[in-house]
């Protein structure tokens, strides 16, 4: 949640455009960058983008590729911020590192981002901007080992309350998605959903682990079977998943028994491998894309909404034409910029790349991980499963139930069991204990093994007649806690 420093400066830039009043703090930042407006490149060191070429060939040779994909995303997003700001205070030219890497516009940066400038949705969350401020400093910092700026400003970050975005859901609720799963991906494709789902359930994986899940490819996540009795089966993480580290983890018993259930003629290849959804067009839905000149030429005079609403498609769908054309805003429209007049809606279908009735290519290729994300928080909000409640003070939306969540669904039946959190630490393939305790301790907003299981605990040591009710999903009564659980257990009951 934003603290009150976060949440006034939402209140004053939360859903507006960047033309609106700045604060007095900005209006020092204004006039130092007019007053640079009219010195010469050469004056001003080099350009964002010159220097974002020569970061991109350092960091392309020493990060991951989706690690790199990501820091090129954030960087992207700042730069349009920043040649918004250019565009609404009359200054023409490219972004220079000179002009934008000082204390305050990268704290102008933050409170933009923070605002939702740049994004689908009215607001970021502060462990968002954080993070996107995160890639923004590395690249700040890289200028300044190069000498292209003269210091590195102390940005202070977000203040941030340690609590997840989500919660865990239910055994019930993880049925309730089970049975909306065809209402969103089709009576077809539900089966191979309802795999992935359970797979999910069973094995407490991150939704990229769910993807990389292979029979026996080592260079993906996948299964060893014990060769001799009294071995129990594993998972195995080659090096180049999250921590970069060669890990193998225990098979929880309710995915071993799942995954047994396969036919051994079919225990080759992706293991859980979801089908696509299939997509029809609506009885007498009238669209078109128009053609590539025609949709730079509204892009810089309508908005998103405006062009979808003349074109017959969503604002996602012009985002993705717009992204495809290499197009640029210089600032995001937030709001409705009108109608697109009927003739030029006419003339511009008359030239149109595509229309109603244009055959439909099928998706073939394996879906992404991002896109299996999407469908499952689509399931759970067709299921009316609720992980988070909306904050209108902080501008905090409603969250339904998502991959993670069932993933902390996993997490929370092994904390009800039992399960120590050391062990709950390695299943979870946490890089630190901290995290485990963190997310898994007293910070969660639910009935947790820290309170009610031992409260069944004490009571078992008062009437040893007594059963317990408080597990879910797990065994009868609670098991015996070892002295180094019992430590465990009084440091986290010491937290709430």
């Amino acid at each position: 949640m934003p603290t009150a420093v976060a949440r006034r400066k939402l209140r004053r830039f939360g859903r507006c455009h960047h033309r609106r009043a700045r604060s007095r703090h900005h209006a020092s930042s204004s006039a130092s960058f007019f007053s640079q407006s009219h010195r010469t490149k050469s004056d001003r060191g080099p350009s964002w983008e010159e220097c974002y070429q020569k970061y991109r060939s350092y960091k392309l040779l020493r990060v991951r590729k989706k690690s790199f994909e990501h820091s090129a995303s954030r960087l992207s997003v700042a730069e349009r911020i920043f040649l918004g700001y250019m565009a609404d205070h009359g200054i023409e030219g490219e972004v220079m590192v000179q002009d934008v890497m000082t204390l305050d516009m990268l704290e102008y940066l933050q409170e933009r981002l923070l605002a939702g400038d740049e994004s689908r949705y009215d607001y970021r969350s502060p462990n968002t901007v954080n993070s996107s401020m995160g890639a923004v400093m590395a690249f700040v910092r890289f200028c300044a080992k190069h000498d292209w700026i003269v210091k590195v400003p102390d940005l202070d970050s977000l203040s941030v309350d340690d609590v997840m975005k989500g919660r865990p859901i239910t055994g019930e609720e993880f049925d309730r998605m089970i049975e909306a799963t065809s209402r969103v991906v089709g009576k077809n494709e539900a089966p191979s959903w309802h795999f992935a789902l359970r797979v999910l359930w069973y094995s407490g994986f991150r939704v990229g682990d769910l993807m990389d899940f292979h029979w026996d490819d080592e260079r993906h996540i996948r299964p060893v079977w014990p060769s001799r009795s009294g071995v129990h089966p594993t998972i195995t993480i080659p090096s180049s998943q999250k921590n970069g580290k060669l890990q193998e983890i225990p098979m929880l018993p309710e995915l071993e028994a799942f995954l047994l259930e396969v036919p051994k003629a079919k225990r080759a290849g992706w293991i859980v491998n979801p089908l696509a959804i299939t997509s029809t067009v609506k009885p007498g839905c009238k669209w078109f894309q128009p053609a590539p000149d025609d949709l730079v030429a509204l892009a810089k005079q309508y908005s998103n909404l405006s062009i979808a609403a003349a074109c017959g498609v969503s604002d996602a769908a012009v985002r993705k034409w717009l992204k495809k054309q290499g197009f640029r805003r210089s600032r995001e429209f937030k709001v409705d910029t009108g109608t697109i007049p009927e003739a030029v809606v006419q003339d511009v279908e008359s030239r149109a790349k595509r229309r109603t009735g244009a055959v439909q290519v099928p998706i073939t290729e394996r879906l992404t991980k991002e896109r299996v994300g999407r469908t499952i928080a689509a399931i759970g909000e067709e299921a009316g499963i609720v992980v988070r409640q909306e904050d209108e003070r902080t501008g905090t939306r409603t969250k339904f139930a998502s991959a993670h969540d069932i993933r902390r669904g996993c997490a929370q039946r092994l904390i009800n069991a039992g399960v120590s959190a050391e062990t709950l630490k390695v299943v979870m393939r946490h890089a630190d204990f901290a995290t485990t305790e963190k997310y898994y301790g007293s910070a969660l907003p639910k009935p947790v093994r820290s309170a009610q299981a031992a409260a069944s605990e004490v009571r078992q040591k008062l009437t040893p007649d007594a059963t317990s009710d408080a597990l879910v999903g797990g065994q009868e009564k609670t098991p015996q806690l070892s002295a180094a659980e019992l430590s465990t257990l009084k440091r986290l009951l010491n937290g709430i």
